[in-house]
């Protein structure tokens, strides 16, 4: 019987990331201001794809900060960075290049995602994304911004 353990990180785990365009992002602004969600896919994850294009769907009327991670590897940057301008895709990349962070984040299926709140403490992770996950989603995101306007009004 093998037994297998990983670690959920609870609290925000990233101070810094490059991007595909080489910029970089510091999340002790960002996540301050507004939700965090990232989410780790691949190329060849149509789950993923579909996700990523309703994330950036639901971009556009909710106020949250995207990181797509991607883990296709430091060969694939080139075609990763057309792609995402293929799909017009308003957020952030990064290519995760030895998959380090897939396994800080324990990650053993794509697509997995999570979000964190404006405290940077980790609300959900998600794990594949069907429609429940976009409408748990989108409430959970709404209960954020309630959560935020109450503790801002004390």
């Amino acid at each position: 019987m093998h037994l297998l353990f990983f670690i959920v990180i609870s609290t925000f785990p990233l101070k810094t990331i490059t991007t595909i365009d080489h910029n970089i992002i510091d999340f002790d602004t960002i996540y301050t201001q507004k939700p965090v969600y990232i989410s780790f896919w691949a190329l060849w994850c149509s789950q993923c794809i579909k996700e990523l294009d309703k994330i950036n769907t639901l971009q556009d009327s909710m106020n949250f900060f995207v990181i797509a991670i991607n883990e296709d590897g430091k060969r694939k940057k080139a075609r990763v960075r057309n792609f995402t301008k293929g799909h017009k895709w308003r957020f952030s990349v990064a290519l995760d290049e030895s998959q380090k962070l897939m396994r800080e984040f324990g990650i053993l299926a794509l697509p997995s995602s999570f979000l964190y709140d404006t405290k940077g403490h980790l609300v959900k992770r998600f794990t594949g994304f069907s429609s429940k996950d976009e409408k748990n989603f989108i409430k959970l995101l709404d209960s954020l911004y309630v959560d935020t306007l109450s503790t801002n009004l004390h």
